[in-house]
């Protein structure tokens, strides 16, 4: 092996004689290097466990043939040119060159010296495989410089020769990544001209990607159908790319460009079709590599309603209100079913108006499940008088007249109404830890038995009926302990003798506000005084209010130290009044 490769033009006395004019131009220093491969990896080449491709997850590095060369154009006449090529790679692919081939000092057949960038003139390293063909040692390839001159300028380039056959020349087949070449031109007056460039050997070569035919589909109870990426996908293949790692995406054909993304950069993998969209539709199919080269397939999909779903509505609304008819809001709903086209759940929240509706984005069929929940404020609405008003239940003195206020008493939910119930109800009002459930939901439509409302299992699920479009399913919700008109129905007792009914403060004792239930049997003026226990007037309001139920409010504002404070209510010629005490 010669140590440089010379371009002899001529020997001649005025070579002693060069000025600058006579410096080597490099013609194609400018020119950039490009390897955009489009042929398969080869796994003859650069495939060893130490080699390590990342973006593919693969021990064989996927490589391309490229032609690195440098044209020299000799102007001075009777001089020698010398040149030397340096190889800089990455082949772990962290983005530092730590490997130099250099022709100088080229390594051994069907090796690079792995590491050897920091070592003094490039040398050393750990020798590397990159020639794995099955063939004799003199057949590996090594790299060399070819020279081709043609007048004054030459041509050399970095080429693959191999023992055996020394004037076969192929162009290397380097490894995908970054990399640079440094030319460096030298002639016998010392002068030095260098050219380096900087490449990338990269694949080019988009995926193949094969759509099926012939799909058909028929619109689902939801007034929709949404199809997957892989329901079209016959198969995707790729000259380098493992097939796991290739990405799949649709579209509708006009809704975009290149491969389908969402905003946060992950594939789209599903469309959706409509009842506005029956009848023959067009997808585009796409695959992508991880390169980054992307194509499509198109193919087309029958959309249609066999089953007559875009003939009515099948949105479903939940509610849930108290048993004198206010609303509950925040209340979770859930639905849960089995059929061949739901979701093993879904749940939503009651709005403002106690309500939640699911649009028909959900699948749904007969038989499925709904429920509420709401487990928020436990102690809200809970006092002492609840407490009396259980144990006149107990002793026979004051029955209950409602049947949720059976479910309200009913604390430890044994179906029994006893002192552990009041046991469990006190403990919540004092904050102790407690299983008491903040509250219950039961179907509207259901009818207690009599006389005992807990005889029998309540129904606190629903089970959709689809037969009639749209569904509204209704739940009533008691609130566990409490038993104030608040909450339940036939809590006040209305007779004649009792015009208006005027309830007590709750919570009592209290660190916030606290409301006051009224139950008017007509129009009437209200009035609502606050004093502290010296009989000093802390709030007043007057107030003219229908018939019916409503709810006075004495704000936490109006009690600015903890004590006992009294307070009264005017309901036209009814008057009440008791303790309230903020701790």
């Amino acid at each position: 092996m010669n140590k440089f490769l010379l371009l002899v033009l001529a020997l001649s006395p005025c070579f002693s004689k060069m000025t600058a004019q006579c410096v080597p131009q490099l013609l194609n220093c400018n020119e950039a290097v490009q390897a955009c491969d489009l042929s398969n990896n080869n796994p003859q080449y650069w495939n060893e466990l130490y080699w390590w491709d990342n973006q593919n997850q693969s021990h064989d590095l996927a490589e391309a043939k490229i032609n690195l060369n440098i044209a020299v154009k000799d102007t001075c006449p009777g001089s020698s040119l010398s040149v030397r090529c340096l190889l800089f790679l990455d082949l772990d692919g962290d983005g530092l060159f730590e490997t130099v081939v250099d022709s100088d000092n080229p390594p051994a057949a069907g090796t690079v010296n792995f590491n050897n960038a920091a070592n003094p003139n490039y040398s050393g390293g750990t020798p590397r495989n990159f020639d794995e063909r099955p063939v004799p040692a003199n057949q590996k390839w090594r790299f060399m410089l070819k020279t081709t001159s043609v007048g004054d300028s030459s041509n050399i380039s970095l080429q693959w020769i191999n023992d055996a056959a020394p004037n076969v020349f192929e162009l290397p087949e380097l490894a995908y990544g970054f990399h640079k070449v440094r030319w460096i031109v030298t002639d016998l007056a010392g002068q030095i001209k260098t050219c380096e460039k900087s490449f990338r050997v990269k694949d080019c070569n988009p995926p193949t990607v094969v759509c099926l035919n012939g799909l058909s589909v028929n619109i689902m109870p939801t007034q929709m159908i949404t199809l997957w990426a892989t329901d079209f996908l016959q198969f995707a293949e790729d000259n380098v790319s493992p097939s796991p790692l290739i990405k799949i995406g649709i579209r509708k054909p006009g809704t975009g460009i290149g491969f389908p993304v969402d905003v946060f950069g992950n594939p789209i993998t599903n469309v959706t079709f409509n009842c506005d969209e029956l009848d023959t539709q067009s997808v585009e199919l796409w695959a992508i590599d991880t390169e980054g080269n992307a194509d499509y397939c198109e193919t087309n999909i029958l959309v249609q309603d066999n089953l007559g779903n875009c003939n009515g509505s099948h949105a479903i609304t939940i509610c849930a209100k108290t048993a004198c008819g206010e609303g509950i809001e925040a209340a979770s709903f859930f639905l849960g079913g089995t059929s061949p086209f739901t979701p093993p759940f879904w749940f939503g929240f009651s709005d403002a108006n106690s309500c939640s509706t699911i649009p028909g984005l959900i699948p749904i069929a007969d038989g499925f499940i709904v429920s509420a929940e709401k487990e928020d404020s436990p102690l809200e609405g809970v006092s002492q008088f609840d407490l009396i008003t259980i144990q006149k239940h107990i002793d026979g003195i004051d029955l209950f007249d409602s049947p949720y206020q059976w479910m309200a008493a009913d604390a430890n939910r044994d179906n029994v109404i006893d002192t552990l119930d009041i046991t469990e109800c006190r403990k919540l009002i004092l904050g102790f830890p407690t299983n008491v459930l903040s509250w219950r939901f039961v179907d509207k439509t259901y009818v207690f038995p009599t006389p005992n409302p807990l005889s029998q299992p309540i129904p606190e699920t629903i089970t959709l009926n689809l037969s009639t479009m749209p569904i509204t399913v209704e739940f009533i919700g008691v609130k566990t302990c409490d038993l104030n008109c608040g909450n339940l129905v036939g809590f006040f007792d209305l007779g004649p003798e009792n015009e208006h009914l005027i309830g007590v403060p709750q919570p009592n004792p209290t660190n916030e506000g606290t409301l006051l239930p009224l139950q008017l049997l007509r129009a009437e003026f209200v009035v609502l005084e606050l004093a502290d226990f010296s009989g000093k007037l802390m709030f007043h309001t007057e107030m003219q209010l229908p018939a019916g139920p409503a709810l006075l409010e004495i704000p936490a504002g109006v009690m600015p130290q903890a004590g006992v404070y009294v307070w009264r209510v005017w309901a036209g010629e009814e008057t009440k009044a008791g303790k309230l005490i903020r701790y």
